[in-house]
């Protein structure tokens, strides 16, 4: 399974050309998104709503709306006890302070031996085997 990253969910909603590529060459019976994922784009288009301007509110408030539609398509991998055990043991042995969500996505790949796809692959670099980590953003498909 490819576990999509924040910024990749963004760049599907953008039509981003080098993803759609990619997707042209896996079944998307074989994507999801990590349920830290889904909590993460949620929370950053529940913040705008909340926090709009009345000149900003209506266009939040549909973003929103449009985003829970979207996010509507996949399927996903939620965090279970065998992605807490991952965790608990990449804090473990983690030296610098590392986002919370990443450390929480690399477990749930570790955990269901899924590959996560991020354009923001130093995230990843310490807490994955490299055959676990793609960019489908600035790689092209082979």
């Amino acid at each position: 399974m490819f576990l999509w990253d924040s910024n990749i969910v963004r760049h599907f909603a953008e039509g981003y050309p080098t993803l759609r590529l990619h997707l042209l060459r896996v079944s998307w019976a074989e994507i999801a998104l990590p349920s830290v994922v889904v909590a993460e784009v949620l929370n950053g288009r529940c913040d705008f709503a909340l926090k709009a301007t009345p000149d900003q509110a209506v266009d939040a408030h549909q973003r929103l709306m449009d985003t829970i539609q979207m996010l509507q398509h996949f399927q996903v991998v939620r965090f279970d006890a065998a992605c807490a055990d991952h965790l608990r043991h990449l804090q473990s042995k983690l030296k610098t302070r590392k986002r919370y969500a990443d450390v929480m996505i690399a477990a749930t790949a570790l955990a269901g031996r899924h590959v996560v796809v991020t354009r923001n692959i130093a995230h990843f670099v310490d807490l994955l085997p490299a055959n676990q980590l793609v960019n489908w953003i600035d790689q092209p498909p082979r």
